[in-house]
């Protein structure tokens, strides 16, 4: 074999893994986070403020799971207005749950309705007349 040859070989073969790696690279999911991102981006110092002020709580939010639901307990204590529950999952917006003006404290959603693995739940709401944000993450077996 010459020098030709192979070099021939070296630059086909080269060819081969770079149309290999660009048909692999774009056939993935790149989805942003959330349709709204840039919105969300311009807004993050609201966000920031409302996770300031639920830090200055002194009775804080909880969140348990069980076999089948997943429980979200508000402190009974405060006169809380708006609540509004965000279930995301970061790899898959088609699986993201929301939950607007919910009325109650102890807020129970069945696991069922969730796939499993990681979300991200935040949780915003009034406090005479403050906003308040609680973020978590949690994962569904």
């Amino acid at each position: 074999m010459n020098w030709g040859k192979g070099i021939f070989i070296a630059f086909t073969a080269f060819i081969i893994f770079i149309l290999y790696m660009v048909f692999t690279l774009m056939s993935k999911n790149t989805d942003l986070e959330s349709e709204d991102y840039y919105k969300k981006e311009i807004a993050f110092q609201d966000e920031i403020d409302a996770s300031k002020n639920y830090n200055t709580l002194d009775q804080k939010l909880e969140v348990k799971q069980d076999e089948q639901f997943v429980l979200i307990q508000l402190p009974d204590s405060l006169k809380i207005e708006n609540i509004n529950i965000h279930f995301t999952k970061p790899n898959d917006d088609k699986s993201d749950i929301s939950f607007e003006n919910v009325d109650t404290k102890n807020f129970m959603i069945e696991k069922s309705k969730l796939n499993k693995g990681k979300y991200s739940i935040s949780v915003d709401f009034n406090v005479e007349g403050k906003p308040h944000l609680f973020k978590d993450d949690i994962t569904i077996e």
